[in-house]
């Protein structure tokens, strides 16, 4: 393992003392502080990967270290330790950035282990991705610079040359393709977000991708328009976008969620439409991630929508997502057949879901199968991921679809 640089702030001297003496063990380099404000003393001359600290402290509180540390733009993921009194006020934090994780106290050595590293390998995965959008935006600069020159020179020409249509012609065609480059580019920044949300947990790949093909073969056998399937694309791929603010401890729980829990979990439909909400031109792409919980019969969230009010990719966007959920092992029940999962449909056809996408949905998977017997499938649509690639050169390895044995451990 390389050495990878731990900060660990709490004013209680024996957690101090035993999270160095465990984190050293393990392999990391570990600095210690008793309080905020020696902590930032330290960040003066050192640059740890992660940095673990306690809430309730004398001088100031984690969260309030942490917030004066992103002040100070520090790339250190930040985890929180917490007792159950301030989980509220953890989680806000982590919902505006000031935190990655939260761990609440008595904490088990095993627990702080696995936070850690998963946290290093967020941090790197930032680092790329920081990387990945520099390339970006400096190619955006670039495009629009040609743009600006070349719109320049078409004003002069038009003015000089109005009689010479097959000089503007081929102008006119030049500035087609740079913003057809410019879009390109545009869609790059689908990338970073997927890359973004595949970041946050494995499941969560697998899943988007499947989902992403079994609603992609759905609107095509429904005969969806060009921009209609377009839209879908993007939609499905970024369905669960908004999770990303949710907590593991949530995500992942094998009992029943509280009241507040489940509100997060219904919740997420409209924070993935509101992260995607700067991005002018997916506009239909934000309605269709906003609504993709909603019920055929109203019953659903957040906008109570039915029938043919919902978009017809939320609807086969819904169908895929919860077949797919039905197939996968969950924290609190086990993976339903193919069979089951398709039965489950029908009985709710009418009333979750639209009759007309679970038909089509049935169609398909007696056609070709589902993606759980025979991952293998994968290989067969994986090209319709290529504009990823396309778009992100380079990206194609944080595409690869799960092996077999990776599907079996969903």
């Amino acid at each position: 393992m390389s050495e990878n640089t731990i900060l660990v702030v709490d004013d209680e001297e024996d957690i101090l003392d035993l999270l160095k003496e465990t984190l050293e063990e393990t392999g990391y380099r570990v600095i210690t502080a008793p309080c905020g404000s020696k902590a930032l003393q330290i960040l003066e001359h050192e640059n740890p990967v992660v940095i673990l600290s306690d809430n309730r402290m004398p001088d100031m509180s984690g969260i309030e270290l942490f917030e004066e540390i992103r002040l100070r733009t520090t790339d250190a993921v930040r985890i929180l330790m917490t007792g159950y009194a301030d989980l509220s006020i953890a989680i806000e934090a982590i919902n505006r950035g000031w935190v990655y994780k939260f761990i609440t106290k008595p904490f088990k050595l095993e627990e702080i282990l696995i936070t850690i590293q998963r946290s290093i390998e967020y941090y790197e995965m930032l680092r790329q991705k920081k990387k990945l959008e520099a390339q970006i935006r400096q190619h955006n600069l670039l495009l629009e610079k040609r743009v600006q020159e070349r719109t320049a020179e078409l004003q002069d020409l038009t003015v000089q040359l109005e009689d010479k249509n097959r000089t503007l012609s081929d102008q006119k065609n030049e500035i087609r393709e740079l913003y057809s480059q410019l879009q390109h580019s545009y869609l790059g920044t689908i990338s970073a977000l997927y890359f973004a949300l595949e970041a946050r947990d494995q499941y969560t790949r697998g899943h988007s991708e499947r989902v992403f093909h079994y609603s992609l073969l759905v609107g095509k056998l429904l005969k969806l328009k060009p921009e209609e399937l377009q839209n879908l694309k993007y939609a499905a791929l970024l369905h669960d976008l908004g999770k990303i603010g949710i907590p593991d401890s949530i995500l992942q729980k094998s009992g029943k969620l509280t009241s507040e829990e489940y509100t997060m979990i219904k919740d997420h439909p409209e924070v993935g439409a509101a992260i995607l909400d700067p991005i002018q031109f997916l506009s239909q792409t934000r309605k269709i991630i906003r609504h993709h919980h909603e019920h055929y019969n109203g019953g659903g969230y957040p906008d109570g929508l039915q029938a043919e009010d919902i978009d017809i990719q939320g609807r086969i966007i819904a169908v895929a997502d919860a077949f797919d959920a039905m197939r996968s092992d969950r924290p609190y029940r086990k993976a339903m057949t193919m069979n089951q999962a398709l039965d489950e449909l029908n009985r709710l056809a009418g009333a979750q879901f639209c009759p007309k996408c679970v038909k089509a949905f049935e169609m398909i998977i007696s056609e070709i199968g589902d993606f759980y017997d025979n991952p293998e499938l994968l290989d067969e649509f994986s090209g319709e991921l290529q504009f990823m690639e396309d778009n992100m050169p380079g990206f194609s390895g944080f595409l690869a679809h799960p092996t077999a044995d990776a599907i079996e451990q969903n």
